[in-house]
């Protein structure tokens, strides 16, 4: 999705933009950044579908019957990842 790769790439350039004066590249900066990056986002997409599914069991729905290729439509859009 375009909003991580500019996410990544934003990272990646910090890194790139800043060697120390011998020329090396702060790469465990950039590691723990996109492992930061990734781990956010992992945690959002997972108290995503814990809500939606609470909303299913509220309803007395199965959300174990739901259609995942609609659910993750759903979700990207909650999320803010389909208008960019």
């Amino acid at each position: 999705m375009q909003i991580d790769r500019t996410a990544i790439c934003d990272i990646i350039s910090e890194m790139l933009d800043n060697p120390d004066k011998i020329g090396i590249y702060p790469t465990t900066v950039c590691f723990d950044k996109l492992e930061k990056y990734t781990e956010g986002v992992r945690a959002e997409a997972i108290g995503w579908t814990h809500s939606d599914n609470c909303i299913c069991l509220d309803n007395s729905g199965d959300p174990r019957k739901k259609n995942v290729p609609e659910m993750f439509e759903r979700a990207k859009d909650d999320l803010g990842y389909s208008q960019v």
